[in-house]
C-alpha cells in the first residue's frame, strides 16, 4: 500500500502545530489532526483546516470530557477506570540520525482503513494511546518536516501493553510514508497476566472453528476429565468464564469463526479488572467494521445425509455449515468542499447455519433393534404368564425379554440425534471523533435438535426429546479520550479516558417431546378406561340385612388412543391375552379392576419398565417438559489516566440476574389425576340410606359423603365437564381424554402432592406461566385464589452482584509492578432459613435465660462458654423437662458445655435431638422461620510484577486471591422446607457462601533465537470454600442433605511454551504442563455415596478428576508462499503448492484418575461397590490426537485494468484425530477397560443372572450395554471447506 502526504502550511503563532492530509488507497481523505501547545479551543478550531469537525456534537462531547476532567483532577489520585478487555500502545519516537527523542510526534491508529484513535509523543518522544479494542492496526508516525512511517500488523491484546518504537527520519515534501511490517515481540515486557492469545490469522489456519478449540492450545488449559467443560490450571470447569467483547457470557460461547478478531485465556494472575472468577477466563473478542464493503462466504461439509442411519461423503456423521460475512462503512463525513469524507458508522454482520446429523460420533457405531422386531413388538407386546403346573394366571410378560442377537444390528450413526444452530454477530461502530467512540453490539445464537439417550438407543430412539434453545445479548459501549490541555503537562495528568458499558443478554430454552409439546396431559394417555362399579355389600347379622360397605370395580373395557401407539398396544392386547370372565367378588380375574390392569399392563400415566433395568421400552415417552429464562443485565465503567508515574485505574460493576425455570414429570399426571379425583366422595353417608328387598334378602344403601378434603383439581374438572362442583357425582377419570383434562385444572398443592411434587417451579408459576411481579415468601405460605386454595408461587432467583476495583501500574527500579485491588459484593437475594439445623421457630440462649428456663429446670446453670445465640437442645419436643445441649453452626456441646462429636447423644427421648421449639412440632411452617440472605462482601489483592533483565529476558511473578459467587445449588425453593418431613431429597442451599482461590506463580522468558523464545511458569493454588454435598445431621424436623463450603484443595503445576515465529516455511508453538491437582472433590457432589451411605462429612485429599498429570500440545503450521517467495517443488513453471500450508494440532496427554472396585457389580446399581485402594487412584491410558488443516489458496481476478477487482478463494481439508486413535476416556472400575465391567462372568452372580425371565437374552442387552461407545473418544471425521472472500 503507497500512502500520499501532503502538508500543509502552518501558521507562524502554531509552530508545533501539525495537520496531516492521508490519502490511503482509492484517495479518500482522512483528517489528522493534532494541536501540540496549549492553546484554546476556539483559536484550534478557527485555524483548523477542515473546520468540519468541530461541531455542535464535538462542542458537547469536549464540554462533558473537560468536565469530567476537571473531576478527575478534584479527586487527584483516583479516576476512571479501564474496563477489562482493551490493551494499550507504549513507544518511544526518535530521530533516526542523532537518536534524539522527538516530541510531538503524532501516532495515529488504524483499524480496518478507519481512523479510530491516536496521540502524540511528550518531551521525552514517549506516547501512550488506550483504551484500545484488540486487533491487527497500522500505527502512522509523522512530524513536520520527517518522513512518515507507518508500521503495519500491529496486534494489540486484551489486558496487555504492546511497545512500537519509531525512528523518522528528515525529509523535504515526502509524497510516501516509509511502511514496514510489525514484528510481535517474543517476550512480553509487561509481565502481567499469564495465559495465551491467538488471534484471527492464526484461528482461521487451526482445525476447528469455535472458542474451545482455541483455548485447549494454550498451556494449563485441558479437558480431561471434566465430562466435556474446561479446566484452567486445575480448577473445576465452573471456574472458568467466557466474556465475548467485554460482555459476561451467559449461555453459549458459540460464535462464527469469522466475527472473532482473537481470543485471550488468561490462566494466572487475573488482574483486578476482572472478578468473579477462581479458575480462567476465556475472553472472545469480537471484529470491528471496516473503512471498505468487503465480504466472504464459507461452505463446509463432510456428507448429506441419507435416510436415518447415515449420510453420504467423506465421513458419515452428516455436518453441513454455511456462512456468510459483510462489512463496511455506512455514513461518512463531509469535507469542507461538500466531498465525502470518513467513514463515521461502519458495520459489521455475519452469521451462519450449521446442519449436524451426528455431533458426537462413535467409534463402531450402535446397537439398534432391527425394524422388523419393532414392528413384531407393536403386534404383539406380551405374552401369557401361565404356571404351566398348576395352570394358574400369573400376568404377562414381555416380549421384548426373550429376543435373540439375531433382533438387533448395528448402524454407524446415533439415531434421532440430529442438531441444526443458526449464529449471528452484528456491530456497529460510530466514531463521532478520534477522541470519542460508541459501539453497538449483538449476537444470537438459535439451536433446535433431539437430545440423546444412550438408554433409548437400541428400541426407542423415536422418542428421544426435543430441545430449542435461543441466546442472544446485546450490549452498548461509550468511550471518550480527552487531548491534553493546558496545563496537564504540568500537573502530570495525562492519557485521560472513561468508558461505559451496558449490556442485557437473554438465554431461554424449553426441552418436550416433539409431538405432544406443552400438551402436557397427552403424554401419559394410552386411551379410555370404562370402568364398571357396583356396590359391595356386607351381611349385618344383628340388623338381618346386607348393608352397604362401599364400592367395587367389576369389569374394565378399553380403547386405545393415538397419542401414545406403542405404548397403547400392550394394554390393548392384555385385553385379548385371556378369556374374559363373569365377576366372582372372591377372586379377581385380569379384567375386573384396574389394579389387575396395573399389575400387568399399562394404565393412563404409566410408562413401560425398562427391558431388564437397562433400555428404555419401544414407545416410552420421555417424562420431562421444562423450559427456562435466564436474563442477565451489567452496567460497567472504567477509566485510566496517567499521573507521574503512575498508570491508575478505576471502576465498577452492577449485575442483576433473573433465573426462572418450569419443569414437570407429565406422564404421571394421569395418575395424579387419578389419586384427586373423587378423594372426597369416597366414604358412605350413614346419614342418608335406601332400603330394598331382593327376594328375602335386604339391601341398605348409602349415598357417597362429601367430605372436606376435595382437592382443586376435582373441583375445576367439575365445573369443566357441567358437574356441580359441590355434588358427588363419580368421576371415571381414566374414561376422559386429554381434549377434557389440563394441567390448569391441577392446584398448586396438587401438583406438589405433599413433597412427591410432579412440578419444580421459580419465576414460573405451578402451570407453566411466567409471573409478572416477584412475590414473597410471606406469599408462598399464605397466598390464596378465589377457591381459597394455596397458590404457592415461588419467584425467580434474582441474584445482584457488585464489584469495584481500583489498579495502579508503576516502574520502580526497572521493575513494572502492577497492583490492585477488588471488593466485590454478592447479594443471592433470597430467603434462606434461620438456622439449617431448626427448620422452625425455636429458642436461643439469650432466650430462655430468665423464666423459661428457670420453670424448666431452677437449678440449671447454662456453662460460661455457651453463647447467647447458641440454640438450645431439650430432652423432648413436647412438655421438656431438661436442657441436654447446645450447638453453635456446625459445633455441637453438651449440658456441660462440652464439645461433643455426634450429635445424636444429644437425643435423650426422640429419634433425633430435640430443639427448644417456640411451639408445638407439627405447628405448620411459616416464613417466619426464614431470614434475607446476608451479603458476602470480599477484598481481594492482586500483585504481579515483571523485571526485564534485558531486551531478551524477564522474570515475572504473581499473587492473586480470587472469589467467586456459588453458580450451583443455591437457588432457594420453599418446596424444599415446606416437605422436608416427608422426603429423603437432595436439596439446594441458599445460604452458600463464595468460593476462594489464592493463586501464586512466577515465571521467566527468554528470547533463543531471533524467531524463538521460552518460557517457564509454576503456580501453585489454594482452593478453598469449594461447594460439596453435606449432611445436616441432627436437624430438625429430620436430618437432611444439602450443600456447603466444604470442600478445599491444591494444584501444583509447571508449564513450559516454547514458540517459534516463522521462519523459512515453518510456524510452530509447543507446550508442556505438568500439574498435581489434589482435592476432596472434584464436582460439587463427588460425597454424595459417602453422604447417602449415612457416613458423616469426612474430608481427604485425593487426585482430583481432571488430574491430568502431563499434557503436551503441538501446533506446527508449514506453509507455502507464492512468486518470489515461493521455495517450493515446481514442474515446469507451475508453483503447485503457492500459497498451499497445513496446520497440525497435536495433543498428547496422560490419563485421568478413576477409582478401582474390589469385585464386580451389576451396572443396574442394585449392588454398592467396594473401593479398592484409595480415591482416584488409578489411571486411564495415555491419550493422543491429532488435528490438521489442509489448505490452498488461490487469488481471483474479475476484469480488466483499474476497474477489475480481486477475490481470494481458499479450499481447505479440516481432518479431526488424523490417525482415527481409539482413546479411552471411560472404564469400568472393577475391569479397568472401556467394554466389559466384569459381571456376567463373576460366578457369583450366576444364579441371579439365572432368575431373568430369559437369561440368555438378559446377558445380550446386558453386553450390548456395557459395550458402550461413549467410554472412547470422537473417531476421524473429514470435512471439506471453501471459503470466498471479496
Amino acid at each position: 500500500m503507497r500512502v500520499l502526504v501532503g502538508w500543509r502550511d502552518t501558521p507562524a503563532h502554531f509552530t508545533k502545530c501539525v495537520n496531516v492530509v492521508c490519502y490511503i488507497a482509492a484517495q479518500e481523505t482522512c483528517e489528522i489532526s493534532r494541536f501540540m501547545t496549549p492553546q484554546t479551543t476556539a483559536a484550534k478550531a478557527a485555524t483548523a483546516p477542515n473546520s468540519g469537525r468541530y461541531t455542535a456534537a464535538g462542542a458537547i462531547f469536549r464540554t462533558i470530557g473537560s468536565a469530567a476532567l476537571l473531576l478527575a483532577v478534584l479527586f487527584s489520585s483516583t479516576d476512571l477506570l479501564a474496563q477489562a478487555g482493551s490493551g494499550t500502545l507504549k513507544g518511544k519516537v526518535t530521530d533516526v540520525e542523532t537518536g534524539e527523542p522527538l516530541p510531538f510526534v503524532n501516532v495515529v491508529l488504524f483499524l480496518n482503513g478507519n481512523q479510530v484513535t491516536g496521540g502524540t509523543t511528550d518531551f521525552d518522544g514517549d506516547y501512550t494511546i488506550k483504551p484500545i479494542n484488540p486487533g491487527s492496526y497500522d500505527a502512522l508516525f509523522s512530524f513536520v518536516g520527517y518522513t512518515p512511517k507507518r508500521v503495519t500488523g500491529v496486534k494489540v491484546t486484551a489486558n496487555k501493553i504492546q511497545f512500537v518504537n519509531a525512528t523518522l527520519g528528515a525529509g523535504v515534501m515526502m509524497d510516501e510514508a516509509e511502511v514496514i511490517e510489525y514484528t510481535v515481540p517474543l517476550i512480553d515486557r509487561d509481565g502481567g497476566a499469564s495465559g495465551g492469545t491467538v488471534t484471527r490469522e492464526d484461528i482461521e489456519k487451526l482445525p476447528g472453528r469455535d472458542a474451545l478449540a482455541v483455548a485447549t492450545t494454550v498451556a494449563g488449559v485441558g479437558t480431561s476429565g471434566t465430562g466435556g467443560g474446561v479446566s484452567i490450571r486445575g480448577a473445576r470447569t465452573s471456574s472458568t468464564w467466557y466474556y465475548i467483547d467485554g460482555v459476561k457470557v451467559r449461555g453459549s460461547s458459540a460464535l462464527p469463526k469469522s466475527a472473532i478478531e482473537e481470543v485471550s485465556v488468561i490462566t494466572g494472575g487475573i488482574p483486578a479488572n476482572i472478578g468473579d472468577v477462581t479458575g480462567g477466563v476465556i475472553s472472545i473478542s469480537l471484529r470491528n467494521s471496516s473503512s471498505k464493503w468487503f465480504g466472504g462466504a464459507e461452505v463446509i461439509s463432510s456428507g448429506l445425509p441419507i435416510g436415518e442411519e447415515q449420510s453420504v461423503g467423506l465421513d458419515k456423521y452428516g455436518y453441513n455449515l454455511a456462512e456468510a460475512t459483510i462489512s463496511g462503512p455506512l455514513v461518512f463525513a463531509k469535507n469542507d468542499d461538500g466531498s465525502r469524507g470518513r467513514p463515521l458508522v461502519g458495520l459489521f454482520l455475519t452469521g451462519n447455519f450449521t446442519s449436524n446429523y451426528d455431533g458426537r460420533p462413535t467409534f463402531g457405531g450402535l446397537n439398534r433393534m432391527k425394524e422388523s422386531t419393532r414392528e413384531q413388538l407393536i403386534a404383539d407386546p406380551l405374552r401369557r404368564n401361565i404356571d404351566f403346573a398348576t395352570g394358574d394366571f400369573n400376568g404377562a410378560l414381555y416380549n421384548a425379554d426373550f429376543l435373540t442377537p439375531d433382533d438387533f444390528e448395528s448402524v454407524p450413526t446415533r439415531l434421532n440425534s440430529a442438531n441444526t444452530s443458526a449464529q449471528m454477530v452484528a456491530k456497529i461502530d460510530v466514531n463521532t471523533s478520534e477522541t470519542v467512540s460508541l459501539t453497538f453490539g449483538g449476537t444470537g445464537l438459535f439451536n433446535r435438535g433431539h437430545n440423546f439417550s444412550y438408554a433409548n438407543s437400541l428400541m426407542n430412539w423415536e422418542n428421544n426429546s426435543l430441545s430449542t434453545n435461543l441466546n442472544w445479548r446485546a450490549y452498548a459501549k461509550f468511550s471518550q479520550r480527552f487531548q491534553a490541555e493546558e496545563g496537564e503537562d504540568e500537573s502530570g495528568l495525562r492519557n485521560v479516558f472513561y468508558q461505559v458499558m451496558v449490556d442485557f443478554t437473554q438465554n431461554t430454552g424449553r426441552t418436550e417431546d416433539d409431538t405432544h409439546g406443552d400438551d402436557l396431559m397427552k403424554y401419559g394417555h394410552l386411551g379410555r378406561f370404562n370402568v364398571y362399579q357396583q356396590n359391595s355389600y356386607q351381611y349385618d347379622a344383628g340388623a338381618d340385612v346386607f348393608r352397604h360397605v362401599g364400592w367395587e370395580d367389576t369389569a374394565v373395557y378399553f380403547n386405545p388412543s393415538l397419542y401414545n401407539p406403542e405404548l397403547a398396544a400392550v394394554t390393548q392386547q392384555y385385553f385379548n391375552l385371556f378369556p374374559r370372565t363373569e365377576y366372582n367378588s372372591f377372586f379377581d380375574g385380569p379384567y375386573d379392576n384396574l389394579l389387575t390392569v396395573q399389575n400387568n399392563a399399562l394404565l393412563n400415566g404409566q410408562g413401560a419398565p425398562e427391558t431388564y433395568g437397562l433400555w428404555n421400552y419401544y414407545g416410552s415417552q420421555s417424562n420431562g417438559f421444562s423450559k427456562f429464562d435466564q436474563r442477565q443485565f451489567r452496567v460497567s465503567a472504567a477509566g485510566s489516566a496517567d499521573i507521574g508515574d503512575h498508570a491508575l485505574q478505576l471502576g465498577f460493576e452492577y449485575e442483576q440476574r433473573r433465573d426462572a425455570f418450569y419443569s414437570a414429570a407429565p406422564v404421571g399426571l394421569w395418575t395424579l389425576a387419578r389419586l384427586t379425583t373423587n378423594s372426597h366422595i369416597k366414604e358412605i353417608d350413614t346419614s342418608d340410606s335406601t332400603i330394598t328387598n331382593i327376594g328375602t334378602n335386604y339391601y341398605v344403601t348409602y349415598d357417597r359423603l362429601i367430605g372436606d378434603n376435595q382437592f382443586e383439581f376435582d373441583r375445576n374438572l367439575r365445573e369443566s365437564l357441567g358437574l356441580d362442583p359441590d355434588g358427588n357425582d363419580y368421576i371415571n377419570i381414566d374414561n376422559l381424554d386429554p381434549n377434557q383434562v389440563t394441567v390448569d385444572m391441577f392446584g398448586a398443592d396438587d401438583l406438589l402432592n405433599q413433597g412427591s411434587n410432579y412440578v419444580t417451579y421459580g419465576g414460573f408459576d405451578h402451570h407453566g406461566n411466567a409471573l409478572s411481579g416477584r412475590p414473597t415468601i410471606e406469599d408462598f405460605f399464605n397466598e390464596t385464589n378465589d377457591g381459597g386454595f394455596r397458590t404457592r408461587p415461588i419467584g425467580a432467583y434474582e441474584p445482584i452482584y457488585i464489584a469495584g476495583y481500583v489498579m495502579d501500574k508503576f516502574t520502580f527500579d526497572d521493575i513494572i509492578f502492577n497492583v490492585g485491588v477488588r471488593v466485590d459484593r454478592f447479594d443471592a437475594n433470597q430467603p434462606v432459613p434461620n438456622d439449617p439445623y431448626i427448620i422452625g421457630d425455636a429458642y436461643r440462649v439469650g432466650d430462655i435465660t430468665g423464666s423459661l428456663l428457670g420453670d424448666l429446670d431452677p437449678n440449671y446453670v447454662v456453662p460460661e462458654n455457651i453463647g447467647e445465640e447458641y440454640a438450645v437442645y431439650v430432652d423432648a419436643y413436647d412438655n421438656p423437662t431438661s436442657v441436654v445441649g447446645f450447638r453453635d453452626g456446625d459445633t455441637w456441646f453438651n449440658a456441660a458445655g462440652t464439645e461433643v462429636q455426634d450429635p445424636d447423644v444429644l437425643a435423650v427421648n426422640e429419634v433425633y435431638p430435640a430443639p427448644w421449639l417456640q411451639g408445638d412440632q407439627d405447628d405448620p411452617l411459616t416464613s417466619s422461620a426464614f431470614r434475607d440472605y446476608e451479603p458476602q462482601v470480599n477484598v481481594m489483592p492482586r500483585v504481579s510484577f515483571s523485571f526485564n533483565i534485558s531486551d531478551e529476558a524477564v522474570f515475572f511473578a504473581h499473587y492473586d486471591i480470587l472469589t467467586q459467587r456459588p453458580t450451583s445449588n443455591i437457588r432457594f425453593s420453599p418446596i424444599d422446607y415446606l416437605f422436608i418431613r416427608n422426603r429423603d431429597e437432595l436439596i439446594a442451599n441458599p445460604n452458600l457462601r463464595p468460593e476462594k482461590t489464592v493463586d501464586y506463580s512466577i515465571g521467566f522468558q527468554q528470547v533463543l533465537s531471533k524467531t524463538s523464545s521460552l518460557k517457564l511458569e509454576a503456580f501453585y493454588k489454594e482452593l478453598r470454600d469449594m461447594i460439596q454435598v453435606r449432611n445436616f445431621t441432627g436437624a430438625f424436623p429430620r436430618p437432611y442433605r444439602a450443600f456447603g463450603n466444604l470442600d478445599f484443595g491444591t494444584v501444583k503445576g509447571l508449564t513450559v511454551s516454547y514458540d517459534l515465529r516463522r521462519t523459512g516455511n515453518v510456524r510452530m508453538n509447543a507446550n508442556y504442563t505438568l500439574q498435581f491437582a489434589d482435592g476432596t472433590g472434584s464436582t460439587t457432589s463427588t460425597a454424595l455415596a459417602l453422604i447417602n451411605a449415612g457416613l458423616p462429612n469426612l474430608r481427604s485429599i485425593n487426585p482430583l478428576n481432571y488430574d491430568q498429570r502431563h499434557r503436551i500440545v503441538f501446533n506446527v503450521d508449514y506453509r507455502y508462499g507464492s512468486g518470489t517467495e515461493y521455495n517450493g517443488p515446481v514442474i515446469g513453471k507451475s508453483q503447485i503448492f503457492a500459497n498451499t500450508g497445513f496446520n497440525l494440532i497435536t495433543n498428547l496427554g496422560s490419563g485421568t484418575p478413576y477409582t478401582s472396585q474390589v469385585f464386580p457389580t451389576p451396572i443396574t446399581g442394585e449392588i454398592s461397590p467396594s473401593t479398592e485402594g484409595s480415591l482416584n487412584g488409578s489411571r486411564l491410558p495415555w491419550q493422543v490426537t491429532m488435528n490438521a488443516n489442509i489448505d490452498k489458496s488461490f487469488e481471483l481476478t474479475f476484469g480488466e485494468g483499474e476497474g477489475s477487482k480481486k477475490a481470494f478463494l481458499n479450499v481447505y481439508l479440516w481432518i479431526s484425530n488424523v490417525l482415527n486413535t481409539q482413546n479411552i476416556t471411560g472404564v469400568y472400575r472393577f475391569t479397568g477397560t472401556p467394554d466389559d465391567d466384569g459381571y456376567l462372568a463373576a460366578a457369583q452372580y450366576q444364579p441371579q443372572i439365572d432368575t431373568k425371565n430369559d437369561p440368555d437374552a438378559y446377558r445380550n442387552y446386558y453386553g450390548m450395554y456395557v459395550n458402550n461407545p461413549f467410554n472412547l473418544g470422537v473417531p476421524r471425521t473429514v470435512r471439506l471447506g471453501v471459503k470466498l472472500d471479496f
